[in-house]
C-alpha cells in the first residue's frame, strides 16, 4: 500500500468513529436534550425562594453534573478566589459558601440556549439571563449573566463538562424588563 492509501484508509476510521451515533441517553432535542437541560439547570436549579430548604448543591443540580470525573472545568466569576475548578464537589463549595447568605434568586432568561454540536459526543450551549439575588440583609441585586456550557454524552445522559458564567451588574429595570 503506497503512502496515500494509507493515508486514505486513517481518514476513513477516523471519521467512521467521529460520526458514532450519539447513545439514546443523549437525545439532540425534547426534554433531555441541551436545550432544555440548560434551561432546567438555570430555572430549577439555580432558582431560590425564601423558606426554601437548605441548598444542597448535589441534590438540587446533581442531574447536570458528573460527581465521578475529575477533568471538568467549571467557572464562575461569582466564585471568591475565581478558580476554575475540576470536579463538581469542589465547584459545589463555591455555592456552599454563597447560596446561604442569599434569601431568594430569580431569574428571567433573556436570551434562550443556542445549541451548537460540537461532535457525536459533546454539544455545546449558550444562554443569556438576567437575575434578582436578594441577600438576606440589604436591597436586591441585579445582573445579567452568559453561560457558556460544553455538555458530555455518557451512559447517564449528557452532564456538564465545561462551564463558563460571567456577570454583570445591571439596574432593576433590565429584570424586570426581562420575559
Amino acid at each position: 500500500m503506497d503512502k496515500r492509501a494509507i493515508s486514505l484508509a486513517a481518514l476513513l476510521l477516523c471519521s467512521v468513529s467521529l460520526a458514532a451515533p450519539v447513545p439514546d441517553s443523549c437525545p439532540a432535542i425534547g426534554r433531555n436534550g441541551v436545550a432544555e437541560l440548560h434551561r432546567d439547570w438555570l430555572m430549577t436549579g439555580w432558582e431560590r425562594n425564601a423558606g426554601d430548604p437548605p441548598f444542597n448543591f448535589r441534590k438540587d443540580l446533581g442531574r447536570y453534573y458528573d460527581f465521578t470525573r475529575t477533568d471538568l472545568s467549571l467557572f464562575d466569576d461569582f466564585d471568591p478566589e475565581l478558580k476554575v475548578r475540576t470536579t463538581a464537589d469542589d465547584y459545589g463549595k463555591v455555592w456552599y459558601g454563597l447560596v446561604p447568605r442569599f434569601r431568594s434568586v430569580h431569574h428571567k432568561i433573556t436570551e434562550q440556549p443556542t445549541v451548537v454540536a460540537a461532535g457525536p459526543r459533546y454539544s455545546h450551549s449558550v444562554m443569556e439571563f438576567a437575575f434578582e439575588v436578594t441577600p438576606n440583609e440589604g436591597a436586591p441585586m441585579y445582573l445579567v449573566s452568559r453561560t457558556s456550557i460544553l455538555w458530555r454524552c455518557g451512559v447517564d445522559g449528557w452532564k456538564i463538562f465545561r462551564e463558563h458564567n460571567s456577570a454583570r451588574p445591571a439596574d432593576a429595570a433590565v429584570y424586570r424588563n426581562a420575559r
